[in-house]
């Protein structure tokens, strides 16, 4: 049921915006993150510190959602066969492939350093509350 609602021209758009919506909400939490970091540098608030790395850790998880649903939409969402049915009509030897830029293949690596910001950050804030 939901796979033909995405498949249908308005759940397209629909799935593009929620993926939108997703790496919006993932950059605004990294800044709001950061800026929360940058106001606990001097070691003064473990709470700040915890919150940061929450905000990371949060941010790690919505760019994983958001590269697991550009996959999932260029794979199986996008009508791959019906653009390549019209570029037929032009070309009879028109083969369409997929290929993933390489700012794609770095969105892993950034979301691992992402979650251990996060990960890191929560333990020093967990350090500064036990020794302070």
């Amino acid at each position: 049921m939901l796979f033909s609602f995405l498949l249908s021209p308005l759940g397209s758009p629909v799935y593009r915006g929620f993926w939108a919506v997703l790496m919006l909400l993932g950059v605004i939490t990294v800044v709001t993150a950061s800026f929360l970091i940058i106001c606990a540098a001097p070691f003064a608030s473990h709470v700040l510190y915890k919150a940061g790395g929450g905000g990371y850790l949060a941010a790690g998880i919505l760019f994983s959602l958001v590269v697991m649903l550009y996959v999932i939409w260029v794979q199986a969402v996008a009508d791959m066969e019906g653009y390549k049915n019209m570029k037929m009509r032009d070309c009879l030897e028109f083969a369409p492939s997929v290929v993933y830029g390489w700012s794609f293949f770095l969105a892993p690596a950034g979301i691992f350093f992402s979650l251990l910001a996060g990960l890191l950050f929560l333990v020093i804030g967990r350090h500064i509350q036990i020794h302070h």
